[in-house]
């Protein structure tokens, strides 16, 4: 059966939003390295939606999560480096 309201104005599924990593002030203060890497981590929705896909499709032991990670950082291998050089920097 076809709902009229889908046609005139149909449901796309969740709307994009944005997540922010949450850490307490003073863990921050003591973790300097780790505060710096979560405020210029950016990870693309496509890839958010990519790897959401694979977990629901069943690729979702600890093994498989471990070798999406490792994927996307080779793929994305200057972009996390400078991550990491950052979060370095901080800690000093």
């Amino acid at each position: 059966m076809w709902i009229l309201s889908c046609q005139t104005a149909p449901n796309y599924g969740f709307p994009v939003n944005t997540m922010h990593i949450v850490a307490n002030k003073a863990w921050a203060a003591k973790n300097p390295a780790a505060a710096r890497l979560f405020a210029v981590m950016k990870l693309p929705i496509t890839d958010i939606n990519a790897e959401n896909s694979a977990m629901h499709a069943g690729q979702n032991s600890e093994e498989a999560i471990n070798r999406h990670v490792d994927g996307w950082i080779k793929a994305h291998q200057a972009e996390f480096d400078k991550w990491i050089s950052e979060a370095q920097a901080a800690a000093q």
